[in-house]
């Protein structure tokens, strides 16, 4: 019996699961907001700085599984100024997830052997720049979950989203490191050094 490759499950559960939490967070009625997490309501007052609103708790779990894919668009966020419809940000972010869990899956289907792990022919130097990227932003979003954690929330959607932070900043920090530490990366360093 062949072995279900996850590459090909993965973004079809997150496709499913994106679906599912996209059409909760409409019939969904508690908003979340960041700073007091709290109800909203249309006849609470608030004096000072409005807190800030980050959506459903489905938007919040869609957060939690998808923040790698949230991260990857951020170079595309100035587009949002032009469209305006929440369908297609939503829909661009659930390729994006879909285009997440894909990788994932191919990452594991390589390590059990089901999928051969390609050769890239990029030379070295943007191999280093894409290595300083990712351990920067590995770095700032594990730090960023925790200070939000030390910061003390006493909410389970903060604590979600704080231990999101913190987890995929660490998932990050190691792939990069494992990346790095990978026989392909030191082929290609050899052979720019012309040491083989």
């Amino acid at each position: 019996m062949k072995r279900l490759a996850l590459r090909i499950a993965f973004p079809i559960l997150s496709a499913i699961l994106f679906a599912i939490l996209s059409f909760a967070t409409t019939r969904q009625t508690h908003i979340i907001d960041l700073e007091g997490w709290e109800h909203t309501s249309n006849t609470h007052i608030s004096w000072g700085v409005e807190p800030v609103d980050i959506g459903t708790p489905a938007d919040v779990l869609l957060l939690t599984l998808n923040l790698p894919a949230l991260i990857a668009l951020l170079p595309l966020s100035p587009f949002a100024f032009w469209v305006d419809s929440e369908i297609v940000l939503r829909t661009a972010w659930g390729l994006a997830a879909v285009g997440q869990w894909f990788l994932i899956g191919r990452y594991f289907d390589v390590r059990r052997g089901l999928l051969f792990a390609g050769e890239p022919s990029r030379r070295v130097w943007v191999n280093k720049v894409l290595f300083g990227i990712a351990m920067v932003a590995g770095g700032l979003i594990f730090g960023t979950g925790l200070v939000r954690a030390a910061a003390g929330h006493h909410s389970l959607w903060a604590v979600a989203m704080d231990a999101s932070f913190v987890f995929w900043g660490l998932v990050l920090v190691i792939a990069t490191l494992r990346w790095r530490a990978s026989s392909s990366w030191v082929r290609e360093n050899s052979n720019s050094l012309r040491l083989s």
